[in-house]
């Protein structure tokens, strides 16, 4: 995940290889309500549009495979 910089401290580290992805994102959600976590709004706006774009081309590079396969 992007925004949680290890901050998981109410766990313990026995637990944190367990942890789920919801349960992070909760986590997160009620450490910035509290303040305990300030969010950077401006670099989680830029994150996600990169994870956009890498996603975007990743789709482009497998339709470019698929295409070319079915031509040759």
């Amino acid at each position: 995940m992007v925004a949680t910089n290890d901050r998981i401290n109410r766990i313990t580290t026995a637990r944190r290889d367990r942890i789920t992805r919801s349960s992070r994102v909760r986590l997160l959600q009620k450490q910035v309500q509290s303040g305990e976590y300030q969010v950077d709004v401006d670099r989680l706006a830029e994150c996600l549009i990169e994870r956009a774009e890498f996603h975007r081309n990743v789709k482009a590079d497998l339709l470019t495979d698929t295409s070319a396969r079915t031509e040759a």
